[in-house]
């Protein structure tokens, strides 16, 4: 093993390790220790406490805890559900742990980030969690990241935005804070703020596919469309059996003008996930992009619009596809409930949205924007 300059090729430290799978906790202390002094760092107290305590002290829990953290992140029912149980899982073998109680209660939340669950019991078992955290370690990282993600999921974003930063501020590199952390800084067009977090995440962790795609979400709220296709064909591709993954393409491939392939996508969503909400939205955006308002205005069945009611991110996708297919009523009603859901990103709004141009000499839009923009220059990133 070696540790070499990026820029020079230079080594700066190098050994050889051997030992059980059992010593791991300690050979990554001990590595990251040597990494440390060949740098020549100064650490934090919360830095060195964290050098030596892994967050999960038991392998097989810890193993619970990256399996879980894999297959919630793929929204659907029965991955969530797996997520579920193997955090259970860890927290019988190890009992109360902070990184597994955090976990546990984002993978409740995920219920509805994905329009599976769309009543209150996620957000109910997300704050058991948060109580059994804050009980253990009242600002502890894992407590303050549970508690953004939940203001997150009732469209309290700058809430959000100040629990996720205190988080960070004890623990610099997880992934799950970077990830809503950068998300709540792009809608809330903070972009400068919200792409130093993105960078952050895929320094920590690339191999998540909703993390590949945040490069490309960043381009697409400053306009520069010309870049965005691949990142998220990229996280499509790592999963493509992830409803979620494949119906951001669709609405990319939408925002770029690359609409040959929508209507295969969408037809070829897996057979166990057609009836997901995700399906659906995207088959109600390509009935958009055709120009079939009716058939569009049908697929909009009362389980979507009640997600979208408690999602900035598909009352944002309801309000492109209602202006594409020519019915900005409808468009309208949805970008004020994506707004007043924390997506106050003004000058995507007001000059980037290609999906949107249709709507801005309308009054309604005018008002809207007005809003957006007071809300967008007061917020805090």
């Amino acid at each position: 093993m070696q540790l070499v300059e990026a820029t020079t090729g230079a080594q700066l430290w190098a050994d050889k390790y051997d030992g059980r799978v059992e010593d791991i906790f300690a050979f990554q202390a001990a590595l990251a220790r040597m990494i440390v002094n060949a740098l020549e760092l100064r650490l934090s107290t919360d830095e060195e406490r964290g050098l030596t305590q892994p967050p999960i002290p038991n392998l097989l829990a810890y193993e619970c805890y990256l399996r879980a953290r894999h297959e919630g992140w793929r929204w659907r029912r029965d991955a969530i559900d797996r997520a579920i149980q193997l955090l259970e899982q860890g927290l019988a073998i190890v009992g109360p742990n902070p990184s597994l109680y955090a976990a546990l209660g984002l993978a409740h939340l995920q219920y509805r980030e994905a329009g599976i669950d769309l009543g209150e019991e996620p957000i109910k078992k997300a704050d058991e969690c948060a109580a059994k955290l804050f009980a253990l370690e009242s600002q502890s990282a894992s407590a303050l990241q549970l508690r953004g993600w939940i203001h997150y999921s009732r469209g309290r974003v700058q809430d959000a935005v100040r629990d996720l930063q205190a988080a960070l501020d004890v623990d610099p590199n997880n992934a799950d804070t970077l990830g809503l952390l950068s998300n709540c800084c792009l809608i809330s067009g903070k972009l400068t703020a919200g792409r130093a977090y993105v960078a952050r995440l895929l320094a920590v962790d690339p191999l998540t596919p909703l993390n590949r795609c945040m490069p490309g979400f960043a381009d697409i709220l400053e306009g520069r469309l010309e870049s965005v296709e691949a990142p998220y064909r990229q996280m499509f591709e790592m999963d493509p059996a992830n409803p979620m993954a494949r119906l951001f393409y669709v609405w990319v491939l939408i925002l770029t003008k690359r609409t040959d392939a929508v209507g295969l996508i969408v037809e070829s969503f897996p057979v166990e996930e057609r009836a997901t909400i995700p399906a659906r939205v995207a088959l109600f955006l390509a009935r958009a992009l055709s120009g079939d308002a009716e058939r569009a205005h049908a697929a909009v069945t009362p389980d979507i619009e009640l997600l979208a009611t408690e999602s900035d991110v598909f009352a944002r996708l309801l309000a492109h596809g209602y202006a594409l297919a020519g019915m900005p009523d409808c468009a309208l009603h949805w970008l004020d409930i994506a707004i007043g859901r924390g997506f106050i990103n003004y000058p995507f709004l007001a000059e980037h949205d290609p999906l949107l141009a249709s709507l801005r000499g309308h009054p309604r839009f005018q008002k809207l924007l007005a809003i957006a923009r007071q809300r967008w220059v007061r917020f805090k990133a």
